[in-house]
């Protein structure tokens, strides 16, 4: 499992939305993404200020076991009012994060507590992630901090694949899959039994790995999240089991 947790998600979320938006002059809004050939830039804001309004209506809504909290229709704007709209949802979601604590109760979509902590790890995740595409797309990237991106790494097994949210149908995938993000001292080990995923605390240690990827959270991060391919990463094993791991 992962060692390095975060707990100040606000201070995250806004050093990667600084990082975003200096990408993001008027001229680059009509740039593809070479990690999402399907989205340009402005695409990418709205995507996101979408997120955002979904994040705060969650906050503040109080969660009941009967009614789920449907995600706000697309967010449409063109040309620069693409840039105000988006900040204009960045800023509602940080006041939404500093208003709602933690452990403030609020309706989630994954299967884990209904806390307001995963609204604070899904933007600023999905921020990182999105700060990465769009300076990708301008020319100039940096990794995900590994902090973030073991963050990144946790959500893809404790929300995204337990929903379902996988890149493809793996149903034959069987094996044990260890991922080490080095730079962050952190380990996932993840059992798949006919397609079916479990994050395990360790494994029994006569049990045979069936694939290894080790490198910086930030590939590791890249690669479950469908921006890079798992070959950025030190590969051993069956690489077929790593992408059974894909999301988005």
């Amino acid at each position: 499992m992962a060692k390095l947790r975060i707990t100040d998600y606000l201070t995250e979320l806004k050093t990667e939305a600084a990082g975003l938006r200096s990408a993001c002059g008027p001229e680059a809004l009509g740039r593809v993404a070479p990690s999402r050939p399907d989205s340009t830039v402005g695409g990418i804001l709205l995507e996101l200020a979408r997120e955002y309004r979904w994040a705060v209506e969650a906050l503040f809504t109080r969660p009941t076991d009967d009614e789920d909290l449907p995600q706000p229709p697309p967010v449409t704007a063109e040309g620069t009012a693409v840039l105000d709209v988006y900040d204009q949802a960045l800023a509602s979601v940080l006041d939404a994060i500093e208003a709602r604590g933690a452990d403030s109760p609020a309706w989630t979509w994954a299967p884990v507590e209904w806390r307001a902590e995963f609204w604070h790890r899904r933007v600023a995740v999905a921020t990182g992630l999105a700060r990465w595409d769009v300076q990708m797309a301008v020319g100039s990237t940096a990794p995900v901090p590994a902090a973030l991106a073991a963050e990144a790494i946790s959500e893809v097994f404790e929300a995204f694949l337990p929903v379902g949210a996988r890149r493809g149908a793996h149903p034959e995938a069987t094996g044990l899959v260890q991922l080490f993000a080095q730079d962050a001292d952190s380990t996932w080990f993840v059992r798949l039994r006919e397609g079916r995923v479990a994050l395990l605390d360790q494994p029994d240690s006569r049990t045979e790995l069936q694939a290894r990827a080790a490198g910086s959270a930030s590939d590791i991060a890249l690669a479950l999240w469908g921006r890079l391919p798992f070959g950025i990463c030190d590969v051993a094993g069956d690489e077929a089991l790593l992408q059974a791991l894909r999301v988005e």
